[in-house]
C-alpha cells in the first residue's frame, strides 16, 4: 500500500513539474519581450516628460522594439515602434528619403497597434502627425486626428499638438472636425492658458483662424484671448 502511495506521489510530482515547464515555455517569449522592451519604454517616457529625443541610442531602441514584436506582437510594442520611428523622422540631419521612410514606418506601426487596441489617443495623434507629414494637403491626417479626440477628449499632454496640427490643416477640416477643434481650443485655453498663448505668439497657432472659429460662438472667450495676447494680435 505504501509503495502504491509513493508511486502515485511520484506521478503527481512529475505531472506538476511537466505542467510548470509547459507554462514556463509558453510564458518565456512574453517575458523575453517585456525585458527587451524595458529600455524602449524608459526612453519614450523620458521623451514625453521632457521632450528630449534619444538620437544617440535611437537605432538600438528601434531594434529592441522590433525584437519585442517578433517575440510577442502586442499593441504596446507596436506603439513603441511607432513613436521611435516618428522621432527618427524628425531628425533634420537625415536625408529626406530616410525621413519619409521613417514617417511611413510610423503609420504602419501605429495602425498595427491600433488594430490591437483602438482606444489610444496618443497613438492616433502620432498617426495623424505622420500622415500630415507624408501628404502635401494633409487630408489623410484628419480622420486619425478626430479619433485622437474621440478616444481622449481631455488629454492635457495632447491638446497643444492637436491644435497645432488642426490649425495648420484648417482648410481640410470638415464641419465635424471644426466642431471638435472649437471644443479643443476652448479646453486648451482653460486648462493650459499660458501654453496656448505662447503657441499663438510663437506662430504655431494661427490666431486669425482661431478668431474665425470662436468669434460666432464664444466672443467673450475670444476677447479674453486677445487681452492675454496684448498686442500680438494683428
Amino acid at each position: 500500500m505504501a509503495g502504491l502511495r509513493h508511486r502515485a506521489q511520484i506521478v503527481l510530482f512529475t505531472v506538476a513539474v511537466s505542467l510548470a515547464l509547459i507554462v514556463l515555455a509558453m510564458a518565456w517569449p512574453r517575458l523575453q519581450a517585456a525585458l527587451e522592451y524595458l529600455p524602449v519604454e524608459a526612453a519614450i517616457d523620458r521623451y514625453h516628460l521632457d521632450g528630449q529625443v534619444p538620437l544617440d541610442s535611437l537605432e538600438n531602441l528601434l531594434d529592441r522594439a522590433r525584437r519585442s514584436i517578433e517575440q510577442h506582437p502586442q499593441s504596446r510594442y507596436w506603439n513603441g515602434l511607432a513613436v521611435l520611428s516618428y522621432l527618427q523622422a524628425l531628425d533634420d540631419r537625415a536625408p529626406l528619403a530616410r525621413r519619409r521612410e521613417a514617417f511611413e514606418q510610423t503609420t504602419q506601426a501605429a495602425r498595427q497597434s491600433l488594430l490591437l487596441a483602438p482606444v489610444q489617443p496618443r497613438t492616433w495623434l502620432y498617426l495623424a502627425l505622420a500622415q500630415s507629414s507624408l501628404s502635401f494637403r494633409g487630408a489623410d491626417s484628419i480622420a486619425p486626428l478626430k479619433m485622437s479626440i474621440y478616444t481622449g477628449r481631455v488629454e492635457p499632454a495632447l491638446l497643444l499638438s492637436r491644435l497645432q496640427l488642426a490649425y495648420a490643416r484648417f482648410a481640410q477640416l470638415d464641419e465635424e472636425a471644426r466642431g471638435l477643434l472649437r471644443d479643443q481650443t476652448l479646453l486648451t485655453f482653460r486648462l493650459k492658458p499660458r501654453e496656448f498663448i505662447g503657441s499663438v505668439k510663437a506662430g504655431d497657432i494661427d490666431f486669425q483662424r482661431v478668431s474665425s472659429l470662436l468669434g460666432p460662438v464664444a466672443p467673450g472667450v475670444l476677447q479674453e484671448m486677445e487681452g492675454s495676447l496684448a498686442g500680438h494680435v494683428r
